[in-house]
């Protein structure tokens, strides 16, 4: 049997029941009310209050849970633990790693060198190396390799920079012994380094292991000795003579050197015997002993400092023209004067040391002279030579001054002159004069010509009451440049292609010519020529060329014609047949164009470089048009476009 109480309970869970899942019943809400609890706050703290609040607050650690306090033991164990093992494993690596613990490292490796510490450059360098292989395994495919300084050369004098052998397999435990011998060459107290490594495998291994030592020495003395010959001072504008001698102090022979020049400022280099190699600053050298002569023209400033200074040693494989490693240097320093009477001179309005003349240009020559004495200069007399076979003599003109023709020379004094009479401290004047190259008709027989200006100033210095004779000198170098031509033409009955369409040319209807180009070069050897020029739309490229050798080339993008002629000899077209190129045109004329003389081609430009002036050589050629005047059977009233 069910109790009462039993029965209401079970009454009660059914209405709650059938309440949750009921759709219309009503749930009411019941609210708690909340009674506000009144406290005593003062207006200040006090000790007393204080303590109270202290000794009422909560203590969390005792209402916190035992197995939440157990979990948070637990993790701190298990960090600690953790960075203990890390620790523990970091100092093994580290033991390994600079203990040596894992014998293959190259660290284990040894080479050991024995050598001298200082050399004489040119002496035999031989140096002893120990190779200790300290690892626990072999060294595999093992490979000495030696780099010396550059310039070094085998005991059997061939150049030797790098030096390599196989020394196979080394042993764990074992060691190899080496002797390797060379040739070293330097400037003298020069610091060296030989870098000595061995390049290996370990077993069961494809990567490559490195070991390296640098071994240091000092190049004691030099191989050889640059001597320059004494000269102390020079006078501004005047010639310049002196020697450099190389001479070998090696035990071993020396070949195959270069010697370098740097000249300073002012100075204009003339001639060297022997001639220079490489510009006008380098010379091979050989042997025990050479000399090289050097001839120029120092000018600048009084006192003025001039430096020459000379390199020599190995030239680079490179370049051959540059020097590699050096085995001495030696510089020269010379005092720069001005003469009593000074003399300075322009070319057509330059005062530099060497002049460039372009073809059929006359030249206007300005002597300017100055008393630099501190004393007065009396019977004044410039005199002036010319040389040079293609001057054209007859063009000579003087101002106060007299052209002897018989020896090429011009004479200022104080017949013609009044001002050289008498010449006081700073007194200064000009005098010119004028000429001009033979014409090129008569160039026939000229290679690379110069002209040379020799101008020689002298007098009396009256100083303390005693006449003392004095004198100065100046010399100039023109060089002239060749006459590089071009001339263009066209033809339609003549020529290397047959041409077809109407003459007169029609309007609409196409015709064709032949357009030459002929090249021609006076004196000089021209390198890297080339002719350029284009064709207008209404003018068609035929794509034929004559002869086939020659390297044309046509853009049709702007209609662009180049002919890569290359170098061209002295005398071509002059005392040889000219340079040629042919090729075919199509004139296509528009109704606008009726009545006119068209153009075939744009202006004709040729440019090149003149190997002796090392001056770019250009000039321009007017248009070709359907004016063909130079072929035969040609009229001027073919050239006008017919309707």
């Amino acid at each position: 049997m069910i109790n009462d109480n039993n029965k209401n309970d079970l009454n009660r869970l059914e209405r709650l029941k059938k309440g949750l899942y009921s759709k219309t019943a009503i749930v009411s809400k019941k609210f708690s009310e909340l009674h506000p609890k009144k406290y005593d706050i003062g207006s200040n703290w006090n000790d007393e209050s204080i303590s109270q609040i202290t000794s009422e607050r909560p203590n969390l650690s005792n209402d916190m849970p035992k197995k939440i306090k157990k979990e948070k033991n637990w993790i701190e164990k298990f960090l600690v633990l953790s960075i203990v093992l890390f620790v523990i494993a970091t100092v093994a690596v580290l033991l390994t790693i600079l203990g040596g613990v894992n014998k293959m490292s190259t660290s284990n490796v040894d080479i050991s060198v024995i050598g001298p510490v200082s050399i004489e450059s040119g002496g035999e360098l031989s140096i002893q190396l120990t190779i200790e292989n300290n690892n626990s395994s072999d060294l595999e495919l093992a490979d000495l390799i030696v780099e010396y300084p550059k310039g070094t050369r085998s005991v059997d004098g061939i150049e030797m920079e790098k030096f390599k052998e196989s020394l196979g397999t080394i042993k764990s435990g074992k060691e190899v012994k080496k002797e390797v011998k060379a040739i070293l060459f330097g400037e003298e107290n020069s610091d060296q380094e030989v870098i000595i490594s061995l390049e290996y495998r370990m077993k069961d291994s494809n990567a490559i292991f490195f070991k390296e030592k640098i071994y240091d020495l000092k190049i004691s003395s030099s191989p050889i000795n640059l001597i320059i010959s004494p000269i102390e001072e020079s006078i501004s504008g005047q010639e310049v003579n002196f020697s450099v001698s190389v001479i070998s102090n090696s035990k071993t022979p020396l070949d195959n050197l270069l010697l370098v020049a740097d000249y300073p400022f002012g100075f204009e280099f003339k001639s060297s015997d022997p001639k220079p190699d490489y510009s006008d600053n380098s010379w091979k050298v050989s042997g025990d002993k050479q000399v090289i002569n050097i001839k120029g023209v120092i000018t600048g400033q009084e006192g003025d400092e001039r430096v020459f200074k000379f390199t020599c040693g190995t030239p680079d494989e490179d370049n051959e023209k540059k020097i590699s490693a050096i085995f001495a240097l030696a510089e020269k320093s010379l005092g720069i004067k001005n003469p009593f009477l000074g003399i300075d001179l322009a070319i057509n309005g330059t005062n530099s040391s060497g002049y460039i003349l372009s073809p059929n240009q006359p030249v206007r020559v300005d002597i300017t002279w100055k008393n630099n004495s501190p004393a007065k200069i009396l019977d004044g007399e410039i005199t002036v030579k010319l040389r040079g076979e293609i001057i054209d003599k007859g063009s000579v003109s003087v101002d106060k001054g007299f052209y002897r023709s018989s020896d090429n020379a011009i004479v200022w004094e104080k017949r013609t002159n009044n001002d050289l009479a008498q010449i006081d401290l700073g007194d200064t004047g000009r005098l010119s004069f004028y000429f001009e190259t033979l014409p090129i008709g008569k160039r026939t027989n000229f290679t690379n010509p110069e002209i040379t200006i020799d101008i020689s100033a002298k007098g009396n210095r009256v100083f303390e009451g005693e006449p003392e004779e004095i004198s100065s000198t100046v010399t100039r170098t023109i060089k002239v440049s060749s006459d590089l031509a071009v001339t263009p033409r066209g033809t339609y009955y003549s020529g290397v292609f047959t041409n077809t369409g109407p003459l007169p040319p029609q309007v609409e209807k196409e015709t064709t010519y032949t357009i030459t180009w002929s090249v021609t070069n006076s004196m000089n050897d021209v390198d890297g020529v080339r002719v350029i020029s284009s064709l207008p739309p209404y003018v068609r490229w035929m794509g034929v060329v004559s002869p086939s050798s020659e390297k044309i080339s046509y853009n049709p993008v702007g209609g662009e014609i180049i002919w890569n002629v290359g170098d061209v000899k002295s005398g071509v077209g002059i005392k040889t047949a000219p340079r040629e190129v042919s090729f075919q045109v199509a004139l296509l004329p528009s109704i606008t164009q009726a009545n006119t003389v068209p153009n075939l081609t744009s202006e004709v430009k040729i440019s090149g470089t003149d190997s002796f002036t090392n001056q770019i050589l250009q000039s321009t050629e007017r248009e070709v048009t359907t004016m063909i005047n130079t072929d035969p059977g040609f009229t001027a009233t073919k050239a006008v476009v017919a309707e």
